[in-house]
């Protein structure tokens, strides 16, 4: 009878290690997935920055707010050397032109308020851009 509870503990044990590493790689392919969609475009360039959407990711939410994913490079104007990359999920108002961050680098903006672009080039493109076909 020992014998017996033995062999099927070691056989649960052995199903559960299966099932633990078919979880670790199904999780794992998921990200991996994820990150193979993104398709940056170039929507606007200053000799301080350059900013890039992620088309695909344009989701409507209704009454002219849309998010999406933008890209935004820190450009050195002395060199022309990338100084800082920031991925951002914005929320925009196309009726009113006005933006929020509500996630940057993956880190939750819980107090993001609307904000008007203020002449920022950069910003300005993404809105238009975005809102083109809103």
């Amino acid at each position: 009878m020992h014998k017996i509870n033995q062999t099927i503990k070691n056989k649960l044990n052995n199903l559960l290690k299966i099932l633990v590493l078919i979880l670790l790689i199904l999780f794992n392919t998921k990200n991996i997935v994820y990150a193979a969609n993104i398709n940056w475009i170039e929507v606007s360039k200053t000799p301080t920055g350059i900013q890039y959407l992620d088309r695909e990711s344009i989701d409507i939410k209704g009454k002219g707010i849309i998010e999406l994913t933008t890209k935004y490079l820190k450009i050195d104007s002395n060199n022309s050397k990338v100084i800082e990359e920031n991925i951002y999920i914005m929320k925009i108002n196309c009726l009113t032109n006005k933006f929020k961050d509500i996630s940057v680098n993956g880190k939750k903006n819980l107090t993001a308020k609307w904000e008007d672009p203020d002449g920022d080039k950069l910003l300005d493109d993404v809105i238009s851009d975005s809102c083109e076909n809103v």
